[in-house]
C-alpha cells in the first residue's frame, strides 16, 4: 500500500492515523511510510460535513475510499448475515402460521358437534354474551364497592331521635359483645339458658339511660311518657307492608289521636295482680332471645356471617274469627285493588303485630345503616335482606277453642312451611303462644283455659334428671288476650299467664273512627258480620299487645342490669353437656307415636299427606278414606272420611318406642245434613300383644285394656247469614290411669267404627306422651 490514504474497512468504524509526524523518525526523510491506524467508534456530525469526532472527543476527518460511499448503519436485529438465518426466519413463520390455522380449524370442529355427547364448545355468540354477563357482574361489583368507601356519593340521612337512640343501642351492644367474647356467636343448644344474653342487653341499656336525668316516675309512666314523644316513629311502624305509598298514613295518624295512652296502660298487671303478669323467667327468655338476635345480626362482616345466626323470637296466634280476620276490611279508609290487605290473614292483627315489632324494633334506615357500617351491601341474598327480628304465625280458626289449641301446643302439631327461612313462618315450636280465643264467645267459660294450659307446663316441669334441660327446649310462654276483665280469669294457677285487656284501646279507636268520612264503602251502610273488631280494631290490637310486651322487658331490666354482663364469658366456656339419650324429649319434635292434623294450617295439608301417616299402620279398613270436600270450608275440607253406615278402620302399632299416656281426637262437627247425622265409635286398646299370634293375643288379653268412646257429628247450633256452620270439635282422653297403658314394647290398637249415618270426617288423631 502506498500513500497516507487510509482505507474504512468497516461499516461501523472509521480509520484515522494517530501518528505525529516525527522529523527523527526513519520516514521523515521522504520515505513513505504506512502507519497503522487504530480503529476508533465515530460519531456522525449532526450538520452534514465530514468532521467526526471520536470518543475522547477530537476531531478527525476520514475520507473514504473514491468512489465509494459511507456504508449505512444497520441495526443488529435486521441483519442476516447468511443464507442459514434467512432460513431459519422463514421456517420460524410457517410454524407460527399453521398453528393458528389448526386452533381456528379446531375450534370450529369442536363448537359443531352435539352437547349430547358431553364434550362441546360454546358458539362464538353465547361465548361473546357469556363475556358481556362477566363484565356487567364486575361493573355492578365496582359500584357495590364504591359505595360501600368512606366519604363516597352518599345522599344524607336524617335519622330521628328514636332512631339515633337505636344506633346508639345497636352499636354499644356490639362492643360490649366482642369485648365480653359473645360475638362471634357459637351454635346454643336448643335449652340454652337466656339469662346471659338478657344481662348483656339490660346492662347496655341501663348504661344509655344513665345520662338521662333520674325520675321517680313508675315505669307505666316513663313508657307513657315514651310512646307519645316518638308518635312520628309509632306511625311510620305501623304502615302495611303493602300499601307503599302509605295511603293509610293520615287514617293511622287520627287512630293515634283518638287512642288514649291510659287505655293501653291501665290494664297492665301490677304487684297485686301479679298472677296476670308474666314471670321473670318468661320474659328473661324473650328478652335473651331478640338479644341473641341481634348479635347475630351485628357478628356479620361483609357478605358473609362470621358466627351462627340465631332464630328469631316466634310467636303463635290461636283465636277464632276475629284472629283469622273475619270483618278485618270494615273501615273507613280504601283498601287498594289487589291489595293483600283485602286477605283477613294479612289484615288482622297477628299479621300486623309482626310488622310492627319489626319496624319498631329495628327500622329500614336503621338497617340500612348497619349494612354500610357492617359492610355488607344490601341485596343478592345478603343475609340482612329481610331481616326479621320476630316471625308470627297466625293459627287462628273460626269454629275452634282453647281445648284445640292446646291439643296443638301440648302435642306441637305446628305447621311445616316450605321455603321457611325466606318467607313465612320459621318452623318449630314457638317461644309464645297468644290464646286469643277470649275475643269470641263460643258459649265457653274461658276459665277453663287456666286448667287446660297447666298442662302446657307439666312436661318441662317434670323434666327427666337423666336429660340435661340445656338439650330441650323450654314449653312456650302463654299470654292470653281478652277484649275485657272477667272475674274468673282472677282465678290462681301454679304458674304465672300474662294477660292483655283489648277492650279500651278497640273502643278508643272504633268510637273515633266513626266520626271520619267512610272512604271505602260510603254507599253501602250495612257492615259484614263476623270478627269482633274492623281494622282500626286490629291495628290498636297490635300496639296494645306490643306496648305490653315493652313494659314487661322495661321492668325486668331494671334487676336484671345490675348483674355484670361480664361473668358471660364464664358462663359460655363451660363444657357442652353430652347427647341426650334417645328417649330424652328435645322440646322441638311431637312427643308422638303417631299423629296427623288435617287442613291448611295443620301438618297433613293435602289427602296424600294424610295416606302416607296412617298406610303404615292399617290392618283393617272398609270404607275410610282420606278425601277433600270444600263444603266443611277451606280450613276443614281434608280429612279422613268415613262412608256407610260399619265402615270400619283399625290401626296397629306394634311394640312401640315410646309410651301412650294420651289420645287427642279432632273431628268434624256441623249443622249441614250431609254430616250432622254421623257417629263415630273410637275404641283404644292398649298393654296387648298382637305381633306373635293367637296365643300371645290371648294371654295380654288378661293385662291389656280397652277404652271407647262415641263422638257426634251434630253441632246444634244456629245458622250465620243463612249459612251451614262448621267446628274442629276435640276429645281428649287421658291414659295415664291405666297401669298397663301404652308401656313401651307393647302393641297398641286403635279402631275407628261409623255406627251411625252416612258420613263422619276425622280432622285428627294424636297418640301422643
Amino acid at each position: 500500500m502506498t500513500g497516507n490514504i487510509l482505507i474504512n474497512r468497516s461499516s461501523r468504524f472509521g480509520s484515522a492515523s494517530v501518528s505525529a509526524p516525527n522529523n527523527n523518525s526513519p520516514g521523515a526523510n521522504g520515505n513513505r511510510m504506512v502507519t497503522k491506524s487504530k480503529l476508533v467508534p465515530l460519531r456522525r456530525p449532526q450538520d452534514g460535513s465530514n468532521n467526526y469526532r471520536t470518543a475522547d472527543g477530537d476531531d478527525l476527518t476520514v475520507k473514504s475510499n473514491s468512489g465509494l460511499t459511507v456504508p449505512r448503519y444497520v441495526l443488529p436485529c435486521f441483519r442476516c448475515r447468511s443464507k442459514k438465518a434467512v432460513a431459519m426466519a422463514f421456517i420460524a413463520t410457517t410454524a407460527i402460521f399453521l398453528s393458528v390455522c389448526s386452533a381456528f380449524i379446531a375450534y370450529h370442529s369442536l363448537s359443531s358437534m352435539s352437547p349430547s355427547g358431553g364434550h362441546f364448545l360454546l358458539p362464538p355468540k353465547e361465548w361473546r354474551a357469556s363475556r358481556e354477563l362477566r363484565m356487567q357482574a364486575r361493573q355492578e361489583r365496582k359500584r357495590a364497592h364504591s359505595s360501600m368507601k368512606p366519604g363516597s356519593d352518599v345522599k344524607p340521612v336524617q335519622y330521628s331521635e328514636f332512631e339515633t337512640d337505636l344506633l346508639n343501642f345497636l352499636f354499644t351492644l356490639r362492643a360490649e359483645g366482642i369485648k365480653t367474647s359473645m360475638i362471634p356467636l357459637g351454635n346454643d343448644p336448643f335449652g340454652q339458658d337466656m339469662q346471659l344474653y338478657t344481662n348483656l342487653g339490660c346492662s347496655v341499656f341501663r348504661q344509655m339511660n344513665q345520662n338521662q336525668k333520674p325520675s321517680n316516675a313508675s315505669h307505666k309512666e316513663q313508657l307513657r311518657a315514651m310512646w307519645s314523644s316518638h308518635i312520628s316513629s309509632v306511625i311510620e311502624a305501623s304502615r302495611h307492608s303493602d300499601d307503599t305509598s302509605y295511603m293509610h298514613k293520615n287514617w293511622t295518624a287520627m287512630l293515634l289521636k283518638f287512642l288514649s295512652p291510659y287505655s293501653i296502660l291501665d290494664h297492665i298487671p301490677t304487684d297485686e295482680n301479679s298472677n296476670k303478669a308474666m314471670s321473670d323467667s318468661d320474659i328473661d327468655r324473650i328478652i335473651g332471645i331478640l338479644v341473641r338476635r341481634f348479635l347475630g345480626l351485628l357478628q356479620i362482616s361483609g357478605n358473609s356471617p362470621s358466627g351462627f345466626m340465631p332464630p328469631p323470637l316466634r310467636i303463635a296466634v290461636f283465636g277464632g274469627a276475629t284472629v283469622e280476620g273475619k270483618g278485618c276490611h270494615r273501615a273507613r279508609v280504601s283498601i287498594p285493588q289487589g291489595s293483600v290487605m283485602a286477605n283477613p290473614s294479612f289484615c288482622a292483627f297477628p299479621y300486623r303485630l309482626e310488622m310492627f315489632l319489626n319496624a319498631i324494633l329495628l327500622p329500614q334506615t336503621v338497617l340500612n345503616q348497619l349494612r354500610r357500617t357492617l359492610g355488607v351491601s344490601p341485596g343478592g341474598g345478603s343475609p340482612t335482606d329481610q331481616f326479621r327480628l320476630v316471625e308470627v304465625i297466625n293459627l287462628g280458626e273460626e269454629g275452634t277453642d282453647s281445648d284445640y289449641s292446646n291439643a296443638i301446643v301440648r302435642n306441637r302439631m305446628y305447621p311445616p312451611l316450605n321455603m321457611a327461612q325466606i318467607t313465612g313462618y320459621g318452623g318449630g315450636p314457638p317461644d309464645i303462644v297468644i290464646d286469643a280465643y277470649g275475643l269470641d264467645d263460643y258459649g265457653k267459660e274461658m276459665s277453663d283455659s287456666f286448667s287446660f294450659y297447666e298442662d302446657v307446663w307439666l312436661p318441662f316441669a317434670d323434666h327427666p334428671k337423666e336429660c340435661p334441660k340445656e338439650n330441650t327446649k323450654p314449653s312456650p310462654v302463654i299470654v292470653r288476650v281478652l277484649l275485657e276483665e272477667e272475674a274468673s280469669s282472677h282465678q290462681k294457677v301454679s304458674a304465672s299467664m300474662m294477660t292483655v285487656i283489648l277492650g279500651d284501646a278497640v273502643d278508643d279507636v272504633e268510637e273515633g273512627e266513626m266520626s271520619l268520612p267512610d272512604d271505602q264503602n260510603p254507599e253501602i251502610k250495612e257492615m259484614e258480620a263476623g270478627g269482633a273488631f274492623g281494622m282500626a280494631g286490629h291495628i290498636a290490637s297490635s300496639w296494645t299487645l306490643a306496648i305490653n310486651l315493652a313494659y314487661n322487658a322495661m321492668s325486668r331490666c331494671e334487676i336484671s342490669g345490675n348483674q355484670s354482663p361480664h361473668v358471660i364469658p364464664k358462663l359460655r366456656n363451660n363444657a357442652v353437656p353430652p347427647p341426650p339419650p334417645d328417649r330424652c324429649d328435645n322440646g322441638i319434635d311431637p312427643p308422638c307415636l303417631f299423629s296427623f292434623l288435617a287442613g291448611p294450617k295443620g301438618t297433613a295439608p293435602r289427602t296424600s299427606a294424610i295416606a302416607s301417616s296412617i298406610m303404615p299402620y292399617i290392618v283393617e279398613n272398609t270404607g275410610w278414606q282420606p278425601q277433600s270436600d270444600m263444603s266443611t270450608g277451606f280450613a276443614r275440607k281434608t280429612g279422613l272420611v268415613g262412608t256407610g253406615a260399619g265402615a270400619t278402620i283399625t290401626l296397629i302399632f306394634r311394640n312401640v318406642t315410646r309410651p301412650v299416656r294420651r289420645l287427642d281426637v279432632i273431628t268434624l262437627r256441623s249443622t249441614s245434613e250431609v254430616w250432622k247425622d254421623g257417629t263415630a265409635q273410637f275404641s283404644i286398646v292398649t298393654g296387648g300383644d298382637f305381633s306373635h299370634g293367637d296365643e300371645k293375643a290371648e294371654e295380654s288379653a288378661k293385662v291389656a285394656r280397652e277404652m271407647s268412646f262415641e263422638i257426634s257429628a251434630e253441632l246444634i247450633a244456629n245458622r250465620s247469614n243463612g249459612e251451614e256452620r262448621h267446628i274442629s270439635y276435640h276429645f281428649g282422653l287421658d291414659l295415664n290411669e291405666i297401669k298397663e297403658a301404652g308401656q313401651i314394647g307393647t302393641d297398641v290398637l286403635l279402631r275407628i267404627i261409623l255406627t251411625k249415618g252416612s258420613r263422619f270426617k276425622v280432622l285428627g288423631l294424636m297418640l301422643c306422651e
